[in-house]
């Protein structure tokens, strides 16, 4: 009985890429950041996030795109309440202002401050060694830098950490565009907030 030969599967061609025809009717969406570079008569010159030059008509700016740290009204919030509207606020241009995370002095620096105080209240007067000693009572000096006061403008993507912070785009600060991650990106910390800008309203600490 004779054997059957097993035919060899056809090849296909690879598939051809698609090629977007742009026609009327044709549906587009878009999702863009920019910083505006340049504002001349009825126009705007803006750059995206890689460096590219691009210019938008006046009334596109002023209709379609949303400012940052515009605002026409204000409203009071608390902390949780901050702390939801940035993190559910993703993909908008908006101002965010925290405290920065608490840094540790270096044991040279806690040292001599340290000493300074010791000094200070050893060569004061009675009258005035009391008043520094009751304000080293309810001001003790420690060892951590309390964080500072910092304002953001930019946006992020609701990429929140295992510690509940936010990474945010600081597009202020110029994009390194040889690294494969955006070097732009702070981390903030919710309970911190002190005031927000989205949709033209300032939201504000209670």
């Amino acid at each position: 009985m004779g054997t059957a030969t097993k035919k060899a599967p056809a090849k296909t061609a690879p598939a051809k890429p698609a090629t977007l025809v742009i026609e009327p009717g044709t549906i587009l969406s878009e999702t863009s950041f920019y910083v505006v570079e340049e504002v001349q008569q009825g126009k705007v010159i803006v750059s995206d996030d890689f460096g590219h030059k691009i210019t938008l008509g006046m009334p596109y700016v002023k209709e379609i795109t949303i400012c940052a740290d515009f605002y026409e009204k204000e409203e009071e919030k608390s902390m949780t309440e901050l702390a939801d509207l940035l993190v559910n606020s993703p993909r908008i241009a908006m101002t965010v202002a925290y405290i920065t995370k608490a840094s540790e002095k270096t044991k040279r620096d806690f040292d001599l401050e340290k000493s300074a105080k010791i000094a200070e209240i050893q060569n004061a007067s009675l009258k005035n060694a009391s008043a520094l000693l009751s304000d080293l009572i309810e001001n003790p000096i420690t060892r951590a830098i309390p964080g500072k006061l910092r304002v953001m403008k930019g946006r992020h993507y609701g990429n929140v950490d295992d510690l509940g912070r936010v990474h945010f785009i600081d597009m202020e600060i110029k994009r390194d565009t040889t690294k494969d991650y955006d070097t732009r990106s702070r981390q903030v910390d919710p309970r911190t907030i002190q005031y927000l800008i989205i949709n033209k309203v300032k939201y504000t600490l209670k």
